[in-house]
């Protein structure tokens, strides 16, 4: 059996699946996936918010069961990553002027402070990650500033503001399982550890994490995070619009969106229209073949053409995908995109959604698959497992940190801060 410190648990609570792994780091410092497990969420988790208490415990219980089994070690505390509905995000600064001109810790958690005082909230918690941290000493960054000689300490800092009652209820689930919740880190900034490359980083890339329920947005540009966004849609806008338009369960409309995808007919008219710079208008496919639907609801074709769920397809994915690329155009983030667009998540999967992100965006994209990690089963070089190893890589980085003191329960981001106010309420509320 492995100890603590040697293996690191996370869970991604998806609103289709909920998924563990247990990952161990090699002497290298390469990553070792040692068991996952998964369950189906059957929507126990929505937009991030816990919609039924029992089923995410038991979700998350077969999930984890799996995992330990697997990985032949028990585990004691878990990272998670959130994002859901009212998630607010801030890059913020903070800089203190060195007496000492050297830095030390006091100065650290002085200039942390500093950067998070306009971001509290009563009600709200603030999440922040190692990954998501920079520090400059006179100008000039540094991994990292503490002993380092100068006269001015800066960092410079993403926070994501989220509903105090999201992480609580995710913390309840946990603790079922006689569990601690270690620590918990935006989702986009997890799928982005799990996937992008150093190069993605420093060269300008956005990140599109495509869930069921939400979906993620991370820009990064010389290796900073310089913007992120949580949109309160997801995959299942797809389901609904297809549920809706031909009939059917949201099961078998699941299974129409994952079997035929995103029309090659259009994506091809999208970009012709688009080299030759005018509105896209014509809505014909050639494509005339029909299908044959299992579930519709009594009085409905039970044939329809395919061009009809070509085009509810379509157009409700290019709608999603238009909202995102104006939210990058009104904040001046689409000039950094060098290394283009990289789509993760379970919905990433959809077929051509890639090759249509590129005639949207005019920008290279791909599928973002779990990468550098040193032993993974095949079943997670999967794009719906980016967040839950960049949680583990998010796991070790935290620990790494904290057993060089550089985490203070003094911290606004500080897990030994949040385990404090809980005992408090319980004790005194």
């Amino acid at each position: 059996m492995r100890g603590k410190s040697d293996c690191v648990g996370a869970v991604d609570f998806g609103s289709r699946e909920v998924r563990v792994i247990i990952a161990r780091k090699e002497l290298g410092g390469g990553l070792q996936i040692i068991g996952h497990g998964t369950a189906p969420g059957h929507g126990c988790v929505s937009q991030g918010v816990v919609q039924d208490l029992n089923a995410a415990q038991l979700a998350l219980k077969s999930a984890l069961g799996e995992a330990e089994k697997e990985a032949r070690v028990k585990i004691r505390s878990l990272f998670c990553g959130i994002n859901g509905r009212n998630v607010e995000t801030f890059v913020r600064e903070g800089q203190v002027r060195l007496e000492s001109e050297s830095v030390e810790r006091a100065h650290m958690d002085e200039a942390l402070d500093i950067a998070s005082r306009d971001v509290l909230e009563a009600g709200k918690r603030v999440l922040s990650s190692i990954s998501a941290q920079e520090w400059y000493v006179d100008g000039l960054r540094v991994i990292d500033p503490n002993g380092i000689r100068g006269h001015v300490l800066k960092t410079r800092v993403h926070f994501a503001r989220i509903p105090a009652v999201i992480e609580d209820n995710i913390a309840q689930c946990i603790e079922a399982q006689r569990c601690e919740l270690e620590d918990v880190i935006f989702l986009p900034l997890a799928a982005s550890l799990g996937c992008l490359t150093p190069e993605d980083t420093e060269l300008g890339v956005a990140l599109l994490d495509l869930g069921r329920t939400t979906t993620g947005l991370a820009v990064y540009r010389d290796r900073s995070i310089i913007g992120t966004h949580c949109f309160e849609w997801g995959g299942y806008h797809l389901t609904r619009d297809v549920s809706a338009g031909l009939h059917v369960s949201f099961e078998e409309a699941d299974e129409l969106i994952m079997e035929y995808g995103v029309s090659d007919e259009f994506i091809n008219e999208e970009e012709e229209d688009a080299a030759i710079a005018v509105p896209f208008t014509r809505r014909r496919s050639v494509n005339a073949a029909n299908i044959k639907l299992k579930t519709t609801v009594h009085g409905a074709a039970p044939i329809v053409p395919r061009e009809q769920l070509d085009m509810v397809i379509y157009e409700r994915a290019k709608e999603l995908l238009t909202k995102v690329r104006q939210n990058l155009h009104s904040r001046g983030h689409m000039k950094h995109l060098i290394r283009g667009l990289v789509l993760t998540g379970g919905s990433a999967n959809i077929k051509n959604y890639v090759k249509l992100a590129e005639a949207v965006f005019q920008v290279p994209c791909r599928v973002g698959i779990p990468g550098s990690v040193e032993s993974i089963p095949h079943a997670l070089k999967a794009p719906e497992f980016s967040a839950a190893i960049g949680i583990a890589r998010h796991g070790f980085d935290f620990r790494g940190a904290q057993g060089k003191g550089h985490l203070s329960a003094s911290g606004p981001v500080a897990s030994g801060a949040r385990r404090l106010s809980k005992a408090f309420r319980k004790y005194f509320f």
